[in-house]
């Protein structure tokens, strides 16, 4: 029985110290962000191109999402490696036993609402494609309510026009036809145009 303890001791520590090793695996992912977020930056423009405009330019939106990114991929490292320098200490992105079986029909019909938003935007222009969206998204995760469904379709389909098109300056689609004049309609209502 001695003999067997010894055996398998050498057995035991070698798993600790691969366990230990794969506590750190989920911490990757947020160091990759932070690498690409601080590389992309300069790989933004084409030789030739400058980000360097008086105001708001085309960089600004990507620039912002990307020094974002590079913040809270920062604070999510910290945070892991504080969580992981004692034992039993669990990194943010740990496996999570669901329960009950998967969802597979609502994730499918989240894909497809996706797609049709993409393929809407340039038929019926960004404005109204955003504000169906929000609105379908908020009816299919449970939100009903007119009173809060309709003020939050409105604020955020006006907060995204202003966030994209006010203020990073993004030419997005206004539609084709009708929906073209009411996008015009639109943005100059809001003072974008």
């Amino acid at each position: 029985m001695a003999g067997t303890i010894r055996e398998n001791q050498p057995a035991a520590e070698r798993e600790a110290r691969a366990s230990g090793w794969r506590r750190f695996v989920p911490t990757l992912l947020p160091a990759g962000l932070l690498i690409l977020a601080l590389i992309l930056p300069a790989r933004m423009f084409s030789r030739g191109q400058s980000a360097d405009v008086v105001g708001l330019g085309p960089a600004a939106w990507p620039g912002a999402m990307l020094l974002a990114l590079a913040v809270l991929s920062a604070i999510w490292v910290a945070r892991d490696l504080w969580a992981l320098r004692r034992p039993g200490g669990q990194p943010l992105l740990t496996p999570v036993v669901e329960e009950g079986p998967y969802a597979m029909g609502k994730a499918v019909a989240g894909l497809v609402m996706i797609v049709v938003y993409g393929w809407l935007l340039s038929v019926i222009g960004f404005a109204l494609a955003s504000a169906l969206f929000i609105a379908g998204w908020c009816v299919f995760g449970g939100v009903r309510n007119p009173l809060v469904l309709v003020p939050v379709t409105l604020i955020g389909t006006v907060a995204l026009l202003w966030l994209f098109m006010g203020l990073a300056l993004m030419p997005l689609p206004r539609g084709q036809g009708v929906f073209d004049g009411f996008s015009i309609w639109l943005l100059q209502t809001t003072g974008i145009y």
